[in-house]
């Protein structure tokens, strides 16, 4: 076997690896809005169909009215702006700290902020939640603002990768020509972390778009997120789930994430690749 064809083979090899990886990670996707388009007859079916005989685009209608999609809509962007921006800005400035002031206890305080990544949840949201309740932040959108003042661990990593490679030359410029420390970090430095600031928000906001567990305990029913409308709502009046709406209501649930996934896309890989080169 020669060079081109052992190329070849290697190449078809490869194009088979992919597609059924490719396959295997829109497979969910695929059923989800199958099932979005089926009576509910047809999800119990024997043997089960895999698409439904005529699709039920009334489905969508349902799924929209029957939670007052709109309102709770509004709701979660409300939550996922309110945590989003203070949680990329916070992150931002203890990921520059940890780049540039090298002080002896400087790793050590980065170890620490990383270790929380292995923190359960579960462990920390019945001590805040009694906290906040006795600060009176129980049912109040501002504790999505508080929540984001304190920083995401990973995307404290992120940015203190993307300044690390930023050359000090740059700052020690503008200082020489009197700039101060606040004037160097947003007219130089975030400047040129803008790709890093596009996948902290992606991040950002699919943590907070997805939270299910602090709506649940911190906010009321009017202050609700889709997220939760969508786990709660969907069943007829003796309380069966209605798979197919509910199905139907998570396909506009995800349409946000997937719009910016693609829109940024080019960004959002070549800031993670970007992000890893210094350590």
């Amino acid at each position: 076997m020669n060079i081109e064809a052992r190329n070849r083979l290697s190449a078809t090899f490869r194009f088979i690896v992919l597609a059924i990886f490719v396959v295997a990670f829109f497979l969910p996707l695929v059923s989800m809005v199958v099932t979005s388009l089926k009576r509910m007859d047809e999800l119990y079916h024997l043997p089960a169909k895999v698409f439904p005989e005529k699709p039920v685009w009334e489905n969508y209608v349902l799924a929209w009215t029957l939670v007052n999609f709109g309102k709770y809509l509004v709701n979660s962007l409300i939550l996922t702006i309110l945590y989003a921006v203070p949680a990329i800005m916070s992150s931002c400035f203890a990921g520059y700290a940890f780049s540039r002031f090298q002080v002896r206890e400087s790793r050590a305080f980065f170890l620490l902020v990383l270790s929380t990544l292995m923190i359960p949840v579960m462990v920390t949201i019945m001590p805040l939640y009694m906290v906040m309740s006795r600060v009176g932040f129980v049912n109040q959108r501002g504790l999505w603002f508080i929540w984001g003042l304190s920083g995401i661990p990973f995307i404290i990593f992120l940015f203190r990768q993307f300044f690390s490679t930023i050359p000090n030359s740059f700052e020690e410029s503008a200082r020489m020509d009197g700039a101060g420390r606040f004037q160097i970090f947003f007219r130089i430095m975030f400047p040129l972390v803008q790709t890093g600031v596009i996948v902290a928000g992606i991040f950002a906001f699919q943590w907070s778009w997805s939270e299910f567990l602090m709506p649940v305990l911190f906010l009321s029913d009017e202050k609700s997120t889709l997220a939760i409308k969508i786990a709660m709502s969907y069943a007829d009046q003796k309380e069966n789930v209605l798979y197919n709406i509910g199905m139907a209501g998570i396909v506009y649930y995800t349409l946000p994430l997937v719009f910016i996934f693609f829109a940024l896309q080019k960004r959002f890989v070549a800031g993670l690749l970007a992000g890893g080169l210094k350590g």
